[in-house]
């Protein structure tokens, strides 16, 4: 049996050896004849000790070796597993991996050490090629990873970098710490519901980083599985579409008033309409315009009239807040404010709110016939889910209610149902 084993380790990749305790030194007693693959020199060149295993270890590894060869003695286990270490054949660098056995006499003290010797030098290379490609990714993908319940477990360095929070911050965290106000908690329902299925989950939405600035992303949540298929966690990868969207953003924003744009009020008006329908929420649609506008200009000349431009359109941003409030600049001096699930009363008090936030902002215009102060005009068009009208009707009626009043003495608003 023993013959069997010596022949079967003699033919094998691993070189198998025995060291014997001689006084206070260690002297090989044993080693396989496949020795000779692994240095180029045969087991009985070891044997009369021309060469010494040693000799081959390369010069930075050769001190660690030696420190960890001397502790193998203190070692309580039957086995000691060296670190892998290099050595050098025909001036190439090898790696192997060295394991103890550590054999006690009938006293209890080590009388042997059986050993054996593994190139691991393709395993070495696969190792060294996947800590790159894992530090690529690292650096440069955007990934984090939750467990089942939502908290991070772990995020790549990129994440970090794009979001200004470090891992000791982010660990233990949700992902809602970087939620941004206007997302409605509709879309992480419904986010959940697809993921907790075990489905992959791809969309678009914005973040806030530590510093408060906005941040958009693409977003692929893949659920991970254990053995036994249950979901044990997810891994989020991101693209950063932020400069993607801000070229958007561009293409759909008044560059003046920094407000959306006429040719993005048909896209948000036809949506938003076919929302309110599908939820079963009223439709509101407000037009306003500056009253004299055009003396306003002949008398402050057409910059005073951007800046006035400027400061309504920053107070109609301050006044509607909520997720649902989309605001235009239609052309010249008129606007569009588009609204939902928001009932008469509610549009009057609005409408009152916007016409006393621009008197309040106090611009004086001399050419006014109705006030020292620059107004507004306001035509409302309320659109109750039961109403069976088009987006031509409703644009119409509410600018004919704005036209009535102009014609009631401006400064006001006119609501229609």
């Amino acid at each position: 049996m023993q013959d069997k084993l010596l022949h079967y380790l003699n033919e094998s990749p691993t070189v198998f050896f025995i060291l014997k305790k001689e006084n206070k030194s260690w002297e090989l007693e044993y080693v396989t004849s496949n020795v000779i693959n692994l240095y180029g020199y045969s087991a009985k060149d070891f044997l009369s000790k021309k060469v010494k295993h040693e000799d081959f270890i390369f010069q930075e590894d050769l001190h660690t070796f030696r420190t960890e060869s001397r502790q193998v003695s203190k070692v309580i286990k039957d086995e000691y597993i060296y670190k892998p270490y290099r050595i050098v054949k025909n001036n190439q660098i090898i790696w192997v991996n060295h394991i103890l056995k550590i054999i006690h006499d009938e006293n209890g003290r080590i009388s042997h050490y059986y050993g054996y010797l593994n190139d691991i030098t393709e395993s070495q290379k696969i190792k060294k090629e996947l800590e790159e490609h894992l530090n690529i990714i690292n650096n440069n993908v955007l990934i984090s990873i939750t467990n089942k319940d939502g908290f991070i477990i772990d995020v790549s360095d990129a994440y970090c970098k794009l979001t200004q929070y470090s891992k000791k911050e982010l660990i233990g965290k949700k992902h809602n710490i970087f939620r941004h106000s206007s997302i409605e908690n509709s879309f992480f329902k419904e986010l959940w519901e697809i993921i907790l299925k075990g489905n992959i989950w791809k969309g678009e939405h914005l973040n806030i980083k530590k510093d408060g600035t906005e941040f958009w992303v693409e977003n692929s949540i893949t659920p991970n599985f254990d053995e036994y298929k249950n979901i044990i966690g997810f891994t989020s990868v991101y693209n950063d579409i932020t400069d993607k969207k801000k070229i958007s953003e561009i293409s759909i924003t008044d560059f003046l008033t920094e407000l959306y744009n006429r040719r993005h009020f048909n896209t948000i008006f036809d949506l938003e309409f076919k929302r309110a329908k599908r939820d079963n929420k009223n439709f509101v649609l407000l037009i306003l315009d500056i009253d004299f506008f055009k003396q306003y200009n002949d008398t402050y000349g057409h910059d005073g009239g951007d800046c006035v431009l400027k400061q309504i359109s920053d107070v109609l941003k301050s006044t509607l807040k909520r997720s649902n409030d989309y605001i235009f600049r239609l052309g010249g001096e008129e606007f569009g404010i588009i609204t939902s699930n928001i009932q008469y009363i509610g549009v009057v008090k609005l409408c009152n709110k916007l016409l006393d936030a621009v008197v309040n902002l106090k611009i004086k215009h001399r050419s006014s016939s109705i006030n020292d102060f620059v107004t507004i005009s306001i035509g409302a068009k309320i659109v109750k889910t039961s109403n069976d009208i088009n987006d031509k009707t409703i644009f119409k009626s509410a600018d004919n209610a704005l036209y009535e009043a102009k014609e009631q003495g401006r400064n006001r608003a006119v609501i229609k149902e």
